[in-house]
């Protein structure tokens, strides 16, 4: 069981890697697409309200110890319940993460592969995929604790070197598309939190429970700075930051930075890191449904599994006709399918658990004072 128990940093790196590889297909771009101009203020205030969710979701969770979603359910509800779940959040993850993987291939082969199949492309990264989970959890999680390091210092030195160009008066409206997009219609960006939908997994892989609240403030609040960078970055040194449609906004930046003549394509150099990045993510994403399948199923040697759920999240990835159809599932659909799951459904579970919970205590004080008596 130690073999897959990780510690701090590689549960940081857990996490970490579902934004960043938002981040990098465009994300920010979807951010700004809604709320144009005031997207960094309207940022901040879906920030506030996410670490205001993850600071109840966790004083939540605290009589449930070792447990994660799924324990939680079946203590509310059953088995059937916890069944229930688990297989909504299984699609939800195969979903998002094909999704994902369908979009950084297109860019990949409309800037540097024009001839090569959108097929062979993703069957690579399922083949990677595929390999790194049946090398087993260690490589899993050892590749995430080496890739997203890179790839945030990257970002970190694009965005730096991107500075010269910043245009304040680029946030001018401040308000943007108007008062109600900025606070209240706007606030449908808390969906690009979706590695908050990792945390509620997390737990029983720690070899340390007791630094799961550190875990989830400090990847919460990494996936949040950089967001929050790339969106100001974007949008003060970029003039027509609204108008990128088909290629990742954060791309197009990086194509253009100077880094001198010692550096002349650095996109090329940033998308080896963005290769190995997704590649981590994918392979999480498929050893996460494994494992939820192995809890529903009862199953004790999942590997086999692992070509199952690597062909299924490569039949999501080939769903998607073109880019319109991938920016409307991104935008519009996962935007309100993560609301509703990971935010609404999944909190409902862990508050109505909680005072289930509290209501079997009293109960058992209860029964105790009496037979005192």
């Amino acid at each position: 069981m130690n073999s897959t128990k990780i510690g701090t940093f590689e549960a940081i790196a857990f996490i970490v890697v579902i934004i960043l590889n938002q981040i990098v297909l465009n994300l920010p771009q979807n951010l700004l697409d809604e709320c144009g101009p005031s997207t960094p203020l309207n940022l901040i205030l879906v920030i506030a309200f996410v670490f205001l969710f993850l600071f109840i979701m966790l004083k939540l969770w605290k009589p449930f110890g070792n447990s994660d979603i799924l324990d939680i359910s079946e203590f509310l509800g059953g088995k059937v319940f916890k069944t229930i779940i688990g297989s909504i959040f299984i699609i939800y993850f195969l979903m998002i993460s094909g999704t994902l993987l369908r979009n950084f291939t297109e860019m990949l082969k409309l800037v540097y592969l024009e001839k090569a199949s959108i097929c062979l492309i993703v069957l690579f990264f399922i083949i990677a995929c595929a390999a790194a989970n049946r090398f087993g959890f260690r490589s899993v999680i050892r590749c995430n604790l080496i890739f997203v390091p890179i790839v945030l210092l990257n970002l970190l030195i694009a965005f730096f070197c991107l500075f010269p160009r910043f245009e304040l008066n680029r946030i001018f409206p401040i308000f943007g598309y108007g008062i109600n997009q900025t606070f209240f219609t706007g606030m449908t960006n808390i969906f690009a939190f979706t590695g908050i939908s990792y945390l509620y997994f997390l737990k029983p892989f720690l070899k340390k429970p007791e630094s799961f609240n550190k875990i989830s403030y400090i990847s919460i609040g990494i996936s949040a700075f950089y967001l929050f960078l790339s969106i100001v970055t974007l949008l003060f040194s970029f003039a027509d930051v609204l108008t990128v449609n088909d290629l990742s906004s954060v791309y197009v930046l990086i194509r253009g930075t100077d880094f001198g003549r010692f550096l002349q394509r650095p996109d090329a150099l940033f998308i080896l890191g963005w290769i190995l990045v997704l590649m981590s993510y994918i392979s999480t994403t498929v050893l996460l449904v494994n494992h939820i399948f192995s809890k529903l199923a009862k199953i004790q040697d999942t590997k086999p599994m692992v070509y199952c759920f690597s062909t299924l999240c490569f039949i999501f990835a080939l769903i998607p006709k073109n880019m319109v159809a991938i920016r409307w599932l991104e935008d519009t659909l996962f935007r309100y399918v993560t609301i509703i799951l990971v935010f609404i459904i999944s909190f409902c579970i862990l508050l109505f658990a909680y005072f289930k919970h509290k209501k079997q205590m009293s109960y058992v004080q209860k029964g105790g004072l009496t037979s005192e008596t």
